[in-house]
């Protein structure tokens, strides 16, 4: 094509993107490939179209979106070229090998990565168009193929996954284990109370209490363990002694799970640990103040009592500090941006622009914040605020601008464990240390003027990059951030990486969040307070199994409602605690936040309180399904059902017999054959010899679980 044509249709197609508000100048559609094509190499498909009236040529223009944990491969020759730009954020561009896409036109390219893509869920989202000489992106919208192949789902054990596929055989098995306990509970199934924590002691008298008409009297007695409860039940008052008005919040909670009328008798209760809580990460996506209520509510309601909120990160900055409102102006907002200069750039999901209603944006105000403090006061949870340091403070570094770092600083050479190159602030400067001052400072005047004053601030202290600090530069840094907090008096606490720099004399609580066995006890015996937030049994934001249609992380396993109850966490006296994590780097929506929690929240709920619980798995089952999540579903909150198992019993020459489980007594299953019609399963089913695929799936509480697919052997 002649130089002078080429421009001209290059004229068109940049006023075409300019000028087309309703309509995108190009759709995008998805598609997964395989994984190791080569070792430690996926591919996947990128279906351009062109919905424009002009030529998409091989310059001028730059599509942006995000990817999380995939590198990038390119190769001399290629028409598209991807980058990663900074952690998640990348781009693909045309390179001067790109064939001319004609109006109406659409090709698909083959792109390939160092990484795996083992879900549905793992697609890269939030494309906007940019013109390379300026302009104002565009979003680009995209499809995305659901995975049909075997080579996309079947996996089998790949090098660094440790669980197989959940397939039909391998769900069968998982249920049978959970409902083989239910039929072996010492021939018989003995009744257990609808109460989650279960108290620790019951002891039956004659007779029933009608509990709405009895009389309740509640008294306190110091001498009590802590948050600990005796009920006497008789037809006609219920007396409550605790310890304090948490005990006496706990038997009421008693009361309300048991049900309208219950046995009289005498309840005896306590918890085996002081600090039973869950972390909200509102940094990565973020989810309004005000839905977090919810959660609170069922917290209050299953006796666990902290609510550790993570509000700074390397994507963002969530609570206004009165003072440093570039913290929120600029680092509460993540879009297109050349200097991040008024936004940060756009992580994990989005889009280009900052001020869309997505989970990219928002944060906290300050008298929203009090009020979430007096909301979780008045039901006894206590809200622990993490501002993570030095490490994992990319937002407040750019925020900030030049008074966290300088080039000097920026000139040092490190990748973070989410490939950031440059989320470390200068700890060296002076007002790194006034700023921790100013934002300490501001908090704890927000929780003095909540009523509920902070005894505990939790400074992270997780993750930070070799070659960031010196040894020397870290170590001075944390004294001077110790020296803050021992002047209002508070309590430190991090991530178990803080032991390198916090002393035990330091009183620094710690969380054992890495799947070791050993570090726990080290720490205790070391004289640390040890808070248990194992990754593989306490990481709510990983995905429930090893199915494709499961939304999150398995970097440290995969965790479901049975990994966080069936275990016996460690015992020891500096052991106070048990924190679940809920990480937001896939969550989307509140919703979302919901269905990742509940029923996790249940495991934690009743190992935190009893340590050594009486329940059987079964046993544990049968509450979570029969009791608790009725109640979710009468509230209509969102949670996750267990898929059903599907396994092969025989198969003959004529015939194939497949048979079907699932943990739930209500609900049903239901299946199709071969992309057929959808039926109700009640007994093992006789299939064609020649069919291939079953899937199935659960209906349960208006709910449907994710569809398990069983791969029929000849």
């Amino acid at each position: 094509m002649k130089p002078c044509i080429r421009h001209l249709f290059f004229i068109f197609f940049a006023v075409s993107m300019m000028a087309c508000t309703s309509t995108p100048p190009m759709s995008l559609h998805w598609e997964m490939g395989q994984n190791d094509v080569t070792p430690g190499v996926c591919e996947w498909y990128l279906t351009i179209t062109n919905q424009s009236n002009s030529p998409i040529i091989n310059e001028g223009w730059i599509l942006y979106f995000n990817y999380m944990s995939l590198h990038p491969i390119f190769t001399e020759g290629e028409q598209l070229k991807q980058t990663e730009l900074q952690a998640s954020f990348h781009s693909i561009e045309p390179t001067s090998d790109f064939e001319w896409l004609m109006p109406n036109e659409s090709r698909t390219f083959r792109l390939r990565c160092r990484g795996s893509v083992i879900r549905q869920t793992s697609y890269p989202e939030g494309f906007f168009l940019v013109k390379v000489k300026g302009g104002k992106p565009i979003s680009i919208p995209c499809t995305y193929a659901p995975f049909t192949r075997p080579e996309q789902m079947k996996r089998g054990i790949v090098t660094w996954e440790k669980t197989p596929y959940a397939d039909g055989a391998y769900v069968y098995d998982y249920v049978a284990g959970i409902l083989g306990e239910r039929r072996e509970a010492k021939g018989e199934r003995r009744e257990i109370l609808p109460l989650l924590p279960q108290p620790k002691q019951v002891v039956y008298t004659e007779g029933e209490c009608e509990v709405a008409k009895a009389e309740i009297i509640t008294r306190t007695d110091a001498n009590m363990v802590a948050e600990g409860y005796t009920m006497v039940i008789t037809p006609e008052r219920i007396i409550i002694e605790a310890s304090d008005e948490a005990g006496v919040f706990y038997a009421q909670q008693t009361l309300q799970q048991w049900g309208e009328v219950i046995p009289c008798g005498t309840v005896t209760d306590y918890p085996d640990l002081h600090h039973r809580g869950i972390m909200l990460d509102v940094v990565r996506n973020y989810y309004p103040v005000d839905s977090i209520y919810r959660i609170l509510d069922i917290m209050a309601y299953h006796k666990l009592n902290v609510l550790h909120i993570h509000l700074s990160d390397d994507e963002a900055w969530r609570l206004e500090i009165p003072g440093l409102p570039q913290l929120t102006s600029i680092g509460s907002k993540r879009g297109y941006t050349i200097d991040e200069s008024e936004c940060l750039l756009p992580m994990y999901c989005g889009g280009w622009d900052p001020n869309a209603p997505t989970t990219a944006n928002g944060y906290i105000k300050r008298e929203k914040y009090i009020e979430l403090l007096r909301y979780a006061g008045e039901r006894h949870i206590r809200v622990i605020p993490e501002i993570d340091m030095p490490g994992h403070m990319r937002a407040a570094k750019k925020a900030m601008g030049h008074l966290l770092t300088d080039s000097a600083f920026d000139a040092r050479v490190y990748l973070s464990a989410q490939n950031y190159t440059d989320n470390v602030i200068d700890v060296t400067k002076p007002y790194a240390v006034q700023f921790i001052d100013h934002v300490v400072t501001e908090i704890v005047k927000m929780h003095a003027e909540a009523g509920y004053p902070l005894t505990l601030f939790n400074i992270g202290g997780d993750e930070v990059p070799q070659g960031a600090l010196t040894r020397e530069e870290h170590q001075t840094f944390i004294n001077e951030v110790l020296a803050i907090l021992n002047r209002y008096n508070l309590q430190p606490m991090g991530w178990e990486e803080i032991t390198h720099f916090c002393p035990a004399q330091s009183r620094a609580i710690c969380y054992s969040w890495l799947n070791s066995d050993t570090k726990p006890l080290e720490m205790a015996q070391a004289g640390y307070p040890v808070v248990l937030a194992n990754a593989n049994r306490l990481y709510f934001d990983f995905a429930y199994c090893n199915h494709h249609e499961e939304k999150g992380l398995n970097w440290g396993g995969y965790t479901d409602e049975y990994r966080s109850f069936d275990w016996e966490p460690l015992i020891h006296p500096n052991v106070i605690g048990m924190n679940a994590q809920l990480w937001s780097e896939v969550i989307r929506s509140f919703s979302q936040v919901e269905w990742q929690i509940y029923p996790k929240i249940y495991g934690l709920v009743e190992r935190a309180w009893n340590n050594r619980s009486a329940l059987t798995l079964s046993e544990y089952n049968q509450l979570v399904y029969e009791v608790f999540l009725p109640q979710l579903a009468a509230s209509g909150r969102h949670f996750h059902i267990q898929q059903p198992g599907v396994k092969q019993l025989t198969v003959d020459s004529l015939q194939v017999i497949v048979a079907m489980n699932k943990v739930m007594e209500g609900g049903e299953i239901i299946y199709r054959v071969d992309h057929g019609e959808w039926q109700v399963y009640q007994t093992p089913v006789a299939l064609p010899h020649d069919a291939e695929i079953v899937q199935a799936k659960v209906r349960y509480l208006g709910k449907e679980s994710n569809t398990t697919w069983l791969w029929l052997e000849k």
